[in-house]
């Protein structure tokens, strides 16, 4: 199953459902390299024949999981979009804001997948959706006026990856502050989201 495949089978949603909490609970007591196929779909009350239809295995899985609920939560709707560029920055930093408070939530899955020992494939899915959402986000500070200095894909991929190397080290963090911390990281990217 790819990130931006939506199930449509309802068994299909279902069968997410229960691995998404499954991964959820054991994600807080073990790290991602310490639970196999057997006991994700022992905690999820699947059988495993189920699980290899869709994953062939619990990293692939948990990339899949995590990546995509952060793919929605940097969704900005364009059609809210301000007309001024000066007002686009601040759509995504609420979208940045949301996605460091579902990081709060689950701090102890996210600490374990962002760690130096964590899955590597799941850091660099964070990082390519949050070069994509920056791409998009470029596009729409393009049609507002704003000039961006550097070509298309060196301007996404800086961005998208500040972002995501910013999400690992709030979720190693304590701070709870998330409007603060999105603030923060919105004024360390580069001066094209800034205006100045």
């Amino acid at each position: 199953m790819t990130l931006h495949e939506t199930p449509t089978d309802p068994r299909t949603r279902r069968t997410l459902a229960l691995l998404e909490c499954a991964m959820s609970s054991l994600l807080e007591t073990h790290s991602i390299t310490e639970i196999n196929v057997s006991e994700l779909c022992r905690v999820a009350g699947i059988h495993r024949t189920t699980f290899y239809k869709h994953f062939s295995s619990v990293a692939e899985f948990a990339a899949y999981m995590y990546s995509t609920l952060i793919d929605d939560l940097a969704r900005v709707d364009e059609d809210q979009l301000p007309a001024a560029a000066e007002e686009v920055p601040e759509h995504y930093r609420h979208a940045l804001q949301g996605m460091l408070d579902h990081i709060t939530e689950n701090r102890s899955a996210y600490r374990r997948l962002f760690a130096s020992g964590g899955d590597h494939q799941f850091q660099r899915i964070v990082a390519d959706v949050m070069t994509e959402r920056a791409r998009e986000a470029h596009l729409r500070l393009a049609e507002r006026g704003r000039e961006i200095p550097v070509d298309e894909e060196t301007a996404a991929r800086i961005v998208g990856a500040a972002c995501a190397a910013a999400m690992g080290v709030w979720a190693e963090q304590e701070d709870g502050d998330s409007q603060r911390r999105s603030r923060e990281i919105m004024s360390a990217l580069p001066v094209w989201w800034r205006g100045r």
